[in-house]
């Protein structure tokens, strides 16, 4: 018997066949819990912003110092695997892709974004104590709570920014270890889920940043990735 407990016990944790949120009848408390996942959302949003826009700036100053070392070495003494015109190719692509990037960076406004996220954090959170405060004192005074007033100024709150997005909620659940119960592989597969969104910004600049590396280690000698594809076409006589 007990070892079918055990079995049954494991099959649940691994599966994760338990209730995944955590089931509350008072409204007051319901109003709390989500007051405080839609807080710990704002917050991550604001981070997952702020490193967007510093991965951003980052990605900007390498290309731009790409765009400045390629004419360097071409106007010096140093022997260089490539002709003067794929260098300037190369130069015109970084110069678009400095362009682009910024104006793209420009209109995505990272950091008042994250600021706005962040202040709405903030906001719910003030919210969370007085309302915390207000029931503290109502069970004293044995007074109800006019929880109308506090949706009312909830849904205030919550919209002086703009919503976070799916990754920020993967995120919160999986830190509320309270609230949501992700055991086993279906925690695995979240995490999984969680980083691929995370990351899926990344991809474009990083790969643009990585070829330029590749393409100036060739230029130079020191690796052969895109030399044998870049060379001038011999023309027959």
């Amino acid at each position: 018997m007990s070892l079918n407990i055990k079995v049954r016990s494991l099959t649940t944790w691994l599966f994760s066949l338990s209730p995944v949120e955590k089931i509350v009848e008072d409204p007051v408390q319901k109003l709390l819990n989500g007051m405080r996942v839609t807080s710990k959302c704002r917050y991550n949003a604001s981070i997952r912003l702020k490193r967007q826009s510093q991965f951003s700036f980052f990605a900007t100053t390498l290309l731009s110092l790409g765009l400045i070392l390629v004419p360097l070495l071409q106007n010096s003494d140093i022997r260089l695997a490539f002709s003067s015109k794929v260098l300037n190719m190369l130069q015109i692509f970084l110069a678009v892709a400095v362009l682009v990037y910024s104006v793209i960076n420009a209109t995505a406004r990272y950091e008042i974004r994250a600021e706005a996220l962040n202040e709405c954090g903030d906001k719910i959170k003030d919210l969370i104590r007085n309302l915390r405060r207000e029931v503290s004192e109502g069970k004293k005074a044995g007074t109800p709570i006019d929880l109308a007033k506090y949706n009312q100024r909830y849904d205030e709150v919550s919209t002086d920014a703009e919503n976070h997005s799916r990754v920020d909620f993967l995120f919160a659940s999986l830190e509320m270890k309270g609230d949501y119960c992700y055991t086993g592989l279906l925690r695995i597969f979240m995490y999984i889920r969680s980083a691929f969104l995370y990351v899926i910004p990344y991809v474009v600049p990083s790969l643009m940043l990585g070829a330029e590396v590749v393409f100036i280690g060739d230029m130079l000698g020191i690796t052969d990735f895109f030399a044998p594809y870049l060379q001038p076409l011999s023309i027959e006589k």
